[in-house]
This record gives structure tokens, C-alpha cells and sequence, in this order.
């Protein structure tokens, strides 16, 4: 019998291709599970990204909301209207709150002490009869004039004949004190669902407490399981769901408007190219190393680093922007599906900074809008911050303040007194001496903003001149006594910049000093309550500042009604 023999050329290929098709087979496996993971992580950072985003707009617009109901609540002669049901006046002193809200279609509704309707102002074009809210707790609360960790303000949803309509609520106090109405701000729950999707590619889900569907972006969401349910108060649930043929991953979290829990709100993306990537990139590496097994093994050693070495690439760099460097790029060194994908990602990345950039723009114009109404509670007070941060940037530009420090300066005086909005108005438009506890109420203020904006990471280099304003240089200011160079150079000049505007200004209790009388005292406080070198760079620009000064309360005017005279205002 004759053995079949094998050629050495087989016996020496044969050893390399199976070795090679080894190393083709695992590699295969560990560059697929690592694009599989960078895929898989990008997906879950973008469903992650949609939920904040939609939780953080939705914290914003009850900023405004909140806002416009202050202002309607403060607006003079708003409380003697209520009392006397005078509903023309009424309607004329917020019918302009209602139009300056534009686009948002609100609905004001005015409430007499008894709970009935004095005022109801609807969008044009939409239902003018509602339904009675007089059962609802939060409007009982507000007319008994309760208050909770968040104030005398609430928030409740109602259906209506437009749909679902979210309310903020708060009371109307009379001269006497007492609560002669309150004032219920409306906006349609489909109006704000379409606002927070106008700049996002995922689908919302609004639930009531008990799981059922309230709105939805999507057709055919279920109500939430009672297991899921029983999951959510540990945090937020990712579940995964197929609707109409297509899988959809969910991120299910609670739903809180002040201290009342609303419901929840899930943030969904369609998965079918997160599906087809994954897939798509398996098939391509297995047919890119097998095709290699047919080669000679250096040759697919060095296509195989080839390979690997992008894909680590692109790895540390979703590493490096998941540790927050946002400008941070993948390097794009093929020209394969690989630089596909991190063309892809740089994209994604660039975006990514691009919107956290827009937000924090977003964040600090909401901070500035709530200080500039914290100004507005009061004419004597009416444009404050802006004409301090003026003074202030005048100082700090004679000291040459560096750029970077300017921008900290600016936004630390916009904001500086932010904390008031934690004061009642009681302390705040008091027009006699304070009493010890109204003082230690009012100096809280610096330490109430600075926990209000210590959440934003952008505004960190600011938080020094929120908490630190009213520190002294000789040490006796407040919260926390510091003295001299403890205190940042900026806050100096902040300090320097607030008691001029305050000395400077009419207040109830006293007219307001000519600007010759502030020079002299601020010369007097130097080396005791101010730094004495920024004392030297205000006296160098004094005469610019006055001018600022004098310009910006030119222009600022304290808003009042067109059929009272300024003056009198």
C-alpha cells in the first residue's frame, strides 16, 4: 500500500496558515469587541447626553416660568387689582408678562383669598374655558399661604381642554400681609415636549406616578411595568423596547418640577444602526483577517497592526473625551472604515463641545436673567449688578487684569447677588433698620448663591466673588472673615465696585451720596474695608467711572405703568 506523502512546501505553509488563521481568529475577536464596546459606549453617551439635556431644559424653563410668575406676582398694583377685582387692570398689568413670553404659549389664571376666578388670559387661538382648580392641593396650599424648603411657590398638572397643562402657582399678598389670591402660570405639556425635541434626535416620554403614558413622541409605548416601577426610586432605568418593528433603548428617570415629584421622563433612540454597526464591523473584521490567512505572516502582522493601532487610537481618545477633555480628536491615519469611524467620532466630539459650550451660554444666561430679576424686586436696586460689574472691569483693566480674570470678574458681578432670591421681600424692601435676625437673614445671601451655581463647573473661576463679596480687607466682613491676600484680587475689586454703586445709589431709607462724597469715603475705607491698590486704580479711573455710572443709570430705568409718572413710580 502506498502512503500518501505531503509535499514540505505543504508542511511548511500549513504550519504558518493555521497559526495565522489563529492569530487572525483572535484577533479578530479583540479588535471587534473593542469597536463593538467604543459603538456601544458612543450610543449609550448620546442616550445619556439626550436625557440630561432634556432634564436640564426643562429645570431651565421652570427658571423662567418661575420668573414670569414672580413678575406677575410683583408687577405694582397687581395686589390691590386682586383684592378689589378690579379684572380690566388686572388683565392690562399681565397681559404684556403673557406676550413678552413669546413663543411659549402661557395661560395666567388670576384667584380671589376664596379660590374663584378673577382672570383667565389664554394663548390666541386656544380654549378659552378651563377646568376649575379650586380642589387642587397646591392651589389650596398657596391661598393658605403655606411654604415648604422651596418657598410659597408650587407646581401641579391639570388636563385641560388643550391637553395637559403644567401650573406653577403663588400667592398675592395685600398691603396687610395677608393672601388676597393667588396667580397660576399654564403651559401646554405638548408645547414644552416640543421645545426640548427642536434640537435633539431622541423621543420623549412623559409618565404620570402610576407608569401610564401621558405624551409621547413615539406610537404604541406601553405603560411602565410594575416591576419597572418598582425599580425607578433606586435611580434612573435603561430598559430596551421594539416598537413597530424597531428596537429602541430607553433611559427612564423620575420626573421632579420644586419638591413635587411630576412623574417620569424617558429619553428614547432608535438602536437599528447601533444593531447594523455592531454587525457591520464583525463581518468586516472577520473578512479582513481571513482575507489576511491567505497572506504571508509578516504581511498580515503588519495589516494587522495596522488595524489595531487606529482602533486603540480611537479607544484612548473616546477615553479622553469620557474624561471631559472635549477638544480633544481621534488622529485619522488610514484612509478605511476605521478613519470612518473616527472621522465620525471627532464629529460627534466636536459637537459634543459645541452644545456643553451652548449650554453653559444657555446656564449662565438663565443665572443672569434670575440676577437681573433678583435687581428688579426693587427700583432702588434696578440694574445693580450691571452698573457694578462696569466699575468693576473699569478697575480691572487699570490694575491689567489678565483676560482670563476679566471674564471671572465680569460674570462674578452679574451674578454676585443672585443669593437675594433666598431672601423673603420682607428683609429685602424693608425700608427701616433691620432687626438682628432680618441681618442674619440678608448676610446668607452670598452663601445661598454660591450653592446655587457650585453645580456649574464653567462657572467655578466666578464662585470666589458670589461667597466673598462683602469680605472686608482688615477681616471684618462676611461669611468667613477673610483678610487681605486671602481674599482673590477680583473679589477686591468687586467689593470696591458693590459699596460704590450701594453708596451712590437712592435707597428708601436714605437718598443716595453725589459721587465726589463716595470718592471721598471710598479714600477713607482704604487699607480698612478696601484694598488700598485697588483703592489707587479706582481714584485713577474715577473720572471714567462716574461717567459710566451716570450713563448706565440713564438707561436703565426702573419699569413702571404708562398711566403713572416716573417720578412717582
Amino acid at each position: 500500500m502506498v502512503r500518501r506523502r505531503w509535499s514540505i512546501r505543504y508542511k511548511i505553509v500549513l504550519p504558518f496558515f493555521v497559526l495565522l488563521a489563529f492569530v487572525g481568529m483572535v484577533g479578530t475577536i479583540l479588535i471587534t469587541a473593542r469597536a463593538t464596546t467604543a459603538t456601544v459606549a458612543a450610543f449609550e453617551g448620546t442616550l445619556l447626553r439626550a436625557s440630561l439635556l432634556s432634564n436640564d431644559h426643562l429645570a431651565v424653563l421652570e427658571a423662567e416660568r418661575l420668573a414670569q410668575l414672580r413678575a406677575a406676582i410683583d408687577t405694582q398694583g397687581v395686589p390691590d387689582a386682586v383684592v378689589h377685582n378690579e379684572t380690566a387692570t388686572l388683565g392690562s398689568l399681565l397681559r404684556p408678562i403673557q406676550a413678552n413670553a413669546s413663543p411659549a404659549q402661557l395661560t395666567i389664571r388670576v384667584l380671589d383669598a376664596n379660590g374663584n376666578e378673577e382672570l383667565t388670559l389664554s394663548p390666541p387661538g386656544s380654549a378659552s374655558t378651563l377646568n376649575p382648580i379650586t380642589g387642587e392641593p397646591a392651589v389650596r396650599a398657596a391661598l393658605a399661604g403655606e411654604t415648604d424648603q422651596k418657598g410659597d411657590k408650587y407646581v401641579f398638572t391639570q388636563l385641560e381642554p388643550l391637553g395637559l397643562m403644567l401650573y406653577w402657582i403663588g400667592p398675592v399678598h395685600s398691603d396687610a400681609g395677608r393672601v388676597a389670591g393667588a396667580i397660576l402660570v399654564g403651559e401646554p405639556l405638548t408645547e414644552i415636549a416640543g421645545s426640548i425635541r427642536d434640537s435633539r434626535a431622541s423621543d420623549l416620554i412623559f409618565y404620570d406616578r402610576s407608569g401610564q403614558v401621558l405624551l409621547s413622541s413615539l406610537p404604541g409605548v406601553p405603560p411602565l411595568s410594575q416591576a419597572a416601577l418598582g425599580q425607578l426610586p433606586a435611580g434612573p432605568l435603561r430598559s430596551s423596547q421594539t416598537l413597530g418593528g424597531h428596537p429602541y433603548e430607553f433611559l427612564i428617570g423620575d420626573w421632579r418640577l420644586r419638591t413635587s415629584s411630576i412623574g417620569y421622563l424617558a429619553s428614547a433612540l432608535k438602536a437599528d444602526s447601533l444593531e447594523a454597526s455592531i454587525t457591520q464591523i464583525r463581518l468586516l473584521m472577520l473578512a479582513l483577517f481571513s482575507a489576511t490567512a491567505l497572506m504571508t505572516l509578516i504581511f498580515g502582522t503588519m495589516l494587522a497592526r495596522r488595524i489595531t493601532g487606529p482602533v486603540e487610537q480611537l479607544v484612548a481618545s473616546t477615553v479622553a473625551v469620557a474624561a471631559g477633555n472635549l477638544t480633544h480628536r481621534a488622529p485619522v491615519v488610514s484612509n478605511d472604515e476605521i478613519a470612518t469611524l473616527a472621522e465620525s467620532f471627532n464629529v460627534m466630539a466636536a459637537s459634543l463641545e459645541l452644545k456643553t459650550r451652548q449650554l453653559e451660554e444657555s446656564y449662565f444666561a438663565s443665572m443672569e436673567s434670575l440676577a437681573r430679576a433678583m435687581d428688579a424686586r426693587d427700583p432702588s436696586t434696578f440694574g445693580h449688578s450691571t452698573r457694578v460689574a462696569a466699575a468693576s472691569l473699569e478697575i480691572a483693566q487699570a490694575m491689567g487684569m489678565p483676560a482670563e480674570e476679566l471674564d471671572a470678574l465680569r460674570r462674578a458681578c452679574l451674578l454676585h447677588d443672585i443669593g437675594k432670591i433666598g431672601v423673603e421681600d420682607r428683609v429685602l424692601r424693608k425700608t427701616g433698620p433691620l432687626t438682628d435676625d432680618e441681618w442674619d437673614a440678608m448676610k446668607e445671601h452670598p452663601l445661598i448663591g454660591f450653592r446655587m451655581l457650585s453645580g456649574l463647573s464653567f462657572l467655578k473661576p466666578s464662585l470666589d466673588g458670589v461667597l466673598h463679596h462683602h469680605e472686608r480687607w482688615d477681616g471684618g466682613g462676611y461669611p468667613d472673615g477673610l483678610k487681605e491676600e486671602a481674599i482673590k484680587g477680583y473679589v477686591r475689586i468687586l467689593t470696591l465696585a458693590d459699596m460704590l454703586d450701594a453708596m451712590t445709589s437712592d435707597r428708601p431709607y436714605r437718598p443716595g451720596l453725589p459721587f465726589d462724597n463716595a470718592v471721598y469715603e471710598v479714600r477713607r475705607l482704604a487699607g480698612t474695608q478696601f484694598d488700598p491698590k485697588v483703592v489707587e486704580a479706582f481714584l485713577a479711573r474715577k473720572s471714567q467711572i462716574a461717567d459710566l455710572l451716570k450713563e448706565k443709570r440713564e438707561h436703565q430705568r426702573w419699569p413702571s405703568h404708562p398711566a403713572v409718572p416716573e417720578q412717582a413710580a
